[in-house]
C-alpha cells in the first residue's frame, strides 16, 4: 500500500473553501479578539481573510464513524483602523482552531465546523488522539488500559476473574466471520481482515494454484498451516489480533479508499526485526498495536496475575521445591493451557508483568529447548542475555578479538547455549560422557555463564520482519533472528575474575601441566599416550570420533602418515581433550590453522566445545557450508 495519505491532507484537498468560508466569517465577525502584533494598527475595527495554510490536525477518538477533529490553521489576515479620519491598515498572522465532525464511511461524510477559537497551545490534549492517519495513538504504558476497554466492549466476562477468552465468540460479537484457509503457499501470512467486499486469493494445496475467493467486509482469514508450522501464529492470538485491527484501525483504512480503492485488509506476516519508533510508518504501527495488545486481551492484567499467583503457589506445594526456574516451567506451561495460548506468548506475559524468574524458562535455541535456568534479577539489562546460539557464536568468535581470546584461553567451555566458567562447579558430564550444566550452575547462571548484548536482524530464512515486539525472548520462529554480541559488562568482568581465581586454584590446571610434562615428542606416541590415559580402545574413539579405525591405527603406528587437520580435530573431540592437549597435537601434526572460515570453526569447537559430541560438531560445520568431521580412509 504506497503513497498513504494523511487526514490533514484529505482536509486540506476536500474542505480548504468551507473552512475559508467559515473562517472569514468568523475574522470580520471579531477583529477585535485577534492577536494583534501590529505597530501601524493598535486596535483593528475591521479585518478580513487572505489565505491560509493548515498546519496541522488534531483528532481525537470517537465511537462507531464519526471523527472528531480540531483543523489548526495559520492565516493571513488584513486589519484595519480608523483613527482621526485617518485609515491604517497592516497584514498580520494569526492562528486558529477549526473544531469540525464528519462520518467516515465509504468518503467522508455531513462534514461540520462546530467551533472556531482563536488557537491556544494550552488546550491541546494527548487522551484518545489518533495520529493524522488516523491510528489511535497508544503508548506503551497504557495498553493494559485498552485491553481492558476493549474487553468491557466486547467480553467483559473475562474482566470477572481469571478465563479463558474465546477469541471466535469475540469476533462473532464483534460481526465478523472467521473462515480457514490456505492464504498463502509459502506460509508467510497467518492471518488477513478485510475491510471492504472484494475478491480475494487462496492457496489450494490440492492442485498447487492461487484460486479466487469472495469475501465480505468483516471477514477474517487464517491459515491452519501457519498455525502447525510456527508456534507464533496460534490460532487465539491471530483472530484477536485481527479483531483488534477491526477495532482501531477501520478508520484508517475508510481514509485510504479515498484514494486508494485497492486499499481493503491487512496481512498479518510471520515478521520479525522490529523498525525502530521514529521510523515506523502508519502499518508498522498498526501491527504493533495488535502485537502487543493481542497477549493483553487473552491475558487481562489483573486476571493473569492472580493466575500466576495461584500457579506459582500450587507448584511449590506440589514439587516440593525452591528452584524457581522448575516451578516457572510449569506455571509458564499451565498458563498457556489455562489461557489457551502458546507457551511463548505465556512466557513473554509473565516477564512483561514482572516475574523475570520466567526468561530462563522454554528457551527455544539451535531447533531445540535449552535446560532451565535462574539468575540474579539486577544481572541482566534489556537486551541482554546469557544464551548463544551456535551460529552467533562462531561470527562473535570470528570478528571479536577479545572474545576469541577470552574462549581460547580454555577457561570457558560452550554448554547448552551458554559459555559456562570451565569448571566442576558448574560442568558435569551427563551418562553419555557428553558436557551438560550443574544444577548449581543452572540456578546461578550469572554466577558462571557470560552476557551477551542482542537486537533483531533480518531473518533471510523467512525473507520477513519479526512478528512479535519483544526480541529478547527467543522462540521456535525467531531461532536466527537476534545477533548476540559479547558484552564487556561489569557482571562480565566479575564472571572473568571467578573463572581467573577458579583456574588457579584448580587441581585441574597443576594435572594438566603434569600431563604435558609427561606426553612424548612425537604425533603417534602422543595420541598413544593420551588413548592409554583415559582407557579409550581404537572402537571407542572410532565411535565418539567417526574416525575410520584403519585410519587410527595408522595415526597411531606409523610416523611418516601425514592425517588431514580435520581427521585431527575430530580425533582430539572424540577425546574430549583439553584445549592444551588438542594444540600440542596438532603442532605435532604439522599441521597449522589458517585464518578461513572452516579453520575459524574448528579452532573454536577445540577451544569451547570439546566436551560435545561430534554429530553436534558436524552440524555446526555443515550449517556453515563446511566439509563434516567424517571418516578418513
Amino acid at each position: 500500500m504506497a503513497g498513504l495519505n494523511s487526514f490533514r491532507d484529505v482536509i486540506e484537498d476536500m474542505f480548504y473553501n468551507d473552512i475559508f468560508n467559515a473562517l472569514s466569517a468568523f475574522v470580520e465577525d471579531n477583529p477585535s479578539r485577534l492577536e494583534n502584533n501590529s505597530y501601524r494598527v493598535q486596535n483593528p475595527d475591521e479585518a478580513a481573510l487572505s489565505d491560509f495554510k493548515v498546519q496541522f490536525v488534531n483528532i481525537t477518538e470517537s465511537e462507531g464513524n464519526e471523527v472528531l477533529f480540531d483543523v489548526v490553521v495559520s492565516a493571513e489576515v488584513e486589519i484595519a483602523e480608523t483613527v482621526r479620519r485617518n485609515r491604517e491598515t497592516d497584514g498580520i498572522e494569526q492562528w486558529f482552531r477549526v473544531s469540525c465532525t464528519a462520518e467516515l464511511e465509504d468518503g467522508i461524510q455531513d462534514f461540520r465546523i462546530s467551533d472556531i477559537q482563536i488557537y491556544s497551545k494550552n488546550r491541546r490534549s494527548t487522551q484518545n488522539n489518533l495520529s493524522e492517519y488516523l491510528v489511535p495513538i497508544i503508548y506503551k504504558e497504557h495498553l493494559d488500559n485498552v485491553a481492558e476497554k476493549f474487553l468491557a466492549k466486547y467480553y467483559p466476562e473475562a474482566l470477572t476473574g481469571p478465563m479463558p477468552v474465546p477469541s471466535r465468540e469475540v469476533a462473532k460479537r464483534m460481526g465478523l466471520d472467521v473462515q480457514e484457509v490456505h492464504i498463502t503457499k509459502t506460509c508467510s501470512v497467518f492471518g488477513q481482515i478485510y475491510f471492504s467486499d472484494c475478491e480475494a486469493r487462496h492457496y489450494d494445496s490440492d492442485t498447487r494454484e492461487y484460486k479466487p475467493l469472495a469475501v465480505k467486509r468483516g471477514t477474517i482469514l487464517i491459515d491452519p498451516n501457519v498455525f502447525f508450522m510456527r508456534n507464533v501464529g496460534s490460532v487465539n492470538n491471530t483472530i484477536i489480533h485481527e479483531c483488534v485491527h477491526w477495532d482501531l484501525h477501520k478508520k484508517f483504512f475508510e481514509l485510504e479508499k479515498l484514494y486508494n480503492k485497492e486499499a481493503r485488509s491487512i496481512s498479518c506476516q510471520v515478521q520479525e526485526g522490529i523498525r525502530p519508533e521514529r521510523n515506523r510508518t502508519p502499518l508498522d504501527w498498526m501491527e504493533w498495536q495488535a502485537n502487543a495488545l493481542a497477549p493483553r486481551i487473552l491475558m487481562p492484567i489483573r486476571q493473569a496475575r492472580q493466575k500466576i499467583e495461584e500457579l506459582i503457589e500450587k507448584n511449590k506445594r506440589v514439587l516440593q521445591t525452591e528452584n524457581m526456574a522448575d516451578i516457572m516451567e510449569s506455571v509458564v506451561f499451565e498458563l498457556s493451557d489455562f489461557f489457551e495460548v502458546s507457551k511463548q506468548a505465556a512466557k513473554i506475559r509473565m516477564i512483561d508483568l514482572g516475574y523475570t524468574e520466567a526468561i530462563g524458562v522454554f528457551t527455544y535455541v539451535d531447533d531445540h529447548y535449552i535446560s532451565n535456568y535462574t539468575f540474579e534479577r539486577s544481572a541482566l539489562k534489556n537486551n541482554q542475555t546469557f544464551t548463544i546460539g551456535t551460529q552467533d557464536a562462531l561470527v562473535e568468535y570470528a570478528l571479536n578479538p577479545d572474545f576469541r581470546q577470552l574462549i581460547d584461553s580454555g577457561k570457558y567451555v560452550y554448554v547448552d547455549a551458554h559459555f559456562c566458567v570451565n569448571d566442576t562447579k558448574y560442568i558435569r558430564q551427563n551418562e553419555s560422557g557428553y558436557a551438560e550444566l550443574t544444577d548449581y550452575a543452572r540456578q546461578h547462571i550469572d554466577e558462571c555463564c557470560l552476557i551477551f548484548d542482542i537486537k533483531a536482524r533480518r531473518n533471510d530464512r523467512y525473507g520477513a520482519k519479526y512478528y512479535t515486539e519483544c526480541v529478547l525472548f527467543r522462540n521456535i520462529v525467531s531461532d536466527t533472528i537476534i545477533e548476540a554480541k559479547y558484552s564487556s559488562s561489569p557482571q562480565n568482568q566479575r564472571t572473568e575474575a571467578r573463572a581467573v581465581e577458579l583456574k588457579k586454584i584448580s587441581n585441574e590446571a597443576k594435572r594438566t601441566a603434569n600431563i604435558m610434562r609427561g606426553l612424548p615428542a612425537t604425533f603417534s606416541d602422543t595420541l598413544v599416550a593420551h588413548m592409554d590415559r583415559l582407557e579409550i580402545t581404537v572402537e571407542n574413539l572410532e565411535e565418539k570420533s567417526l574416525v575410520n579405525a584403519r585410519t587410527i591405527q595408522r595415526m597411531r603406528n606409523d610416523e611418516r602418515y601425514q592425517p588431514k587437520l580435520g581427521t585431527i580435530v575430530a580425533v582430539c573431540i572424540g577425546l574430549q581433550l583439553n584445549p592444551v592437549f588438542s594444540a600440542d597435537m596438532i603442532r605435532k601434526s604439522g599441521n597449522t590453522f589458517r585464518a578461513t572460515e572452516e579453520h575459524i570453526i574448528y579452532q573454536m569447537l577445540l577451544n569451547s566445545y570439546y566436551q560435545n559430541s561430534i554429530y553436534e560438531c558436524n552440524e555446526i560445520l555443515q550449517a556453515n557450508n563446511c566439509k563434516p568431521l567424517t571418516k578418513e580412509e
